[in-house]
């Protein structure tokens, strides 16, 4: 299936804030006006996504930024390389503890990290919830934990959960907490189980998410019908990213195919990095850009990939010496992008690897490549 070389597409969801611009482009009619027939297929998981791309029942989707990475290194049941065509968003991911947590004074990492000392000896640890091994969440979720002298392979009981499953996992008191895109973390705090403590903006500013991913094999079948794939997913871009179109895009997305959430949350959802948690407290804006960006913030930075190899590398995931530049230029392919950006006008970057900010600083290969493990880690 995977090889079909006509314009029926089946596309993939999973239902969080940065799939905006795949539903939009299908409710509003882009995908139509390239000529494709395409039909979405929602997903529970990013495993469902892994299987359904490899075994050829979609012929893209929205996938986690390290998919296409784990597919090039061979982590098992990838059977097929994945690679991103452009990217979805920005940040948008947050930080929540449950009721029990919060009610006994957790409110940050380091909050996290004395009540965890505190614990009688012998009483299990809290358990927290990502959305999978490779996902950006998994080491925001590290990083944050690391921030309050919590060791994440220690301290606390790390699992995968699908994002839709972690509010109500959290509300019957079988986690103590989570790292998931929105609008989960926003619908955990609705329904009063479950307080935001930070955003993960505040951990990486401009912190990329989701990719719209497809098989190399079908990439190579189709280059261009991935180009129209493109040319769509830009102009739907610019839709999402326009404030004016909020409400019309919270519909949307509400519906019970799609997100399956009440408008309200969704339309608080879109604000999480300028204002929730932690960061109204500050009165600080930070970048979250879940539900769209510009054509220009779309094109699928390898600079990307490399930054969350270089967090696999802290945490002991892959070899010291593993060739973070080679499997990031593998992991994406900007050259649909390129193509349909030259003719939209759109200027893009020099290279594949375009500079990505940190909180201090700028992020570099250079930096990956010389990452040799945490020393949190090894504690």
């Amino acid at each position: 299936m995977s090889g079909r070389n006509h314009n029926e597409l089946r596309i993939g969801f999973v239902p969080l804030l940065d799939a905006a611009p795949i539903i939009a482009a299908y409710e509003l009619g882009y995908f139509s006006d390239e000529g494709l027939s395409v039909s979405l297929d929602r997903q529970i998981g990013w495993g469902n996504v892994r299987d359904k791309l490899t075994f050829g029942h979609l012929q893209a989707s929205h996938a986690l930024l390290g998919m296409p990475a784990a597919s090039v290194m061979g982590w098992p049941r990838y059977l097929e390389p994945l690679v991103g065509l452009v990217s979805l968003g920005f940040g948008g991911n947050a930080i929540a503890v449950s009721k029990r947590l919060s009610d006994a004074g957790v409110n940050n990492a380091t909050t996290l990290g004395e009540w965890i000392r505190q614990l009688p000896r012998g009483e299990a640890r809290p358990v927290l919830a990502h959305t999978f091994d490779s996902s950006t969440h998994h080491y925001l979720l590290r990083d944050w934990l690391a921030m309050g002298e919590v060791n994440p392979d220690r301290d606390v009981r790390l699992c995968v959960l699908p994002p839709p499953q972690m509010v109500g996992q959290l509300c019957k008191g079988y986690l103590d907490g989570f790292c998931v895109g929105e609008p989960w973390s926003t619908a955990a705090q609705s329904a009063g189980c479950g307080t935001i403590v930070t955003v993960t903006t505040d951990l990486v500013p401009e912190h990329p998410e989701k990719l719209l991913a497809v098989t190399r094999k079908w990439l190579n079948e189709n280059p261009e019908i991935a180009q129209r794939v493109v040319r769509a997913m830009l102009r739907v871009g610019e839709f999402c990213e326009d404030v004016g179109n909020r409400v019309r895009l919270t519909e949307i997305l509400a519906q019970p195919n799609y997100l399956d959430v009440e408008p309200e949350t969704l339309l608080q959802s879109f604000v999480t990095g300028d204002g929730a948690g932690s960061m109204r407290n500050r009165g600080q804006r930070k970048i979250s850009r879940a539900y769209g960006v510009s054509a220009a913030g779309m094109f699928p930075s390898g600079m990307h990939v490399a930054w969350l190899l270089s967090q696999m590398k802290r945490w002991g995931h892959l070899p010291a010496n593993a060739d973070v530049r080679s499997i990031a230029e593998e992991s994406i392919d900007s050259t649909a992008y390129r193509a349909v950006a030259g003719t939209m006008g759109v200027v893009c970057p020099a290279n594949d690897f375009p500079p990505m900010r940190l909180r201090e600083g700028w992020f570099s290969v250079e930096s990956a490549e010389k990452q040799t493990g945490d020393l949190l880690a090894a504690k």
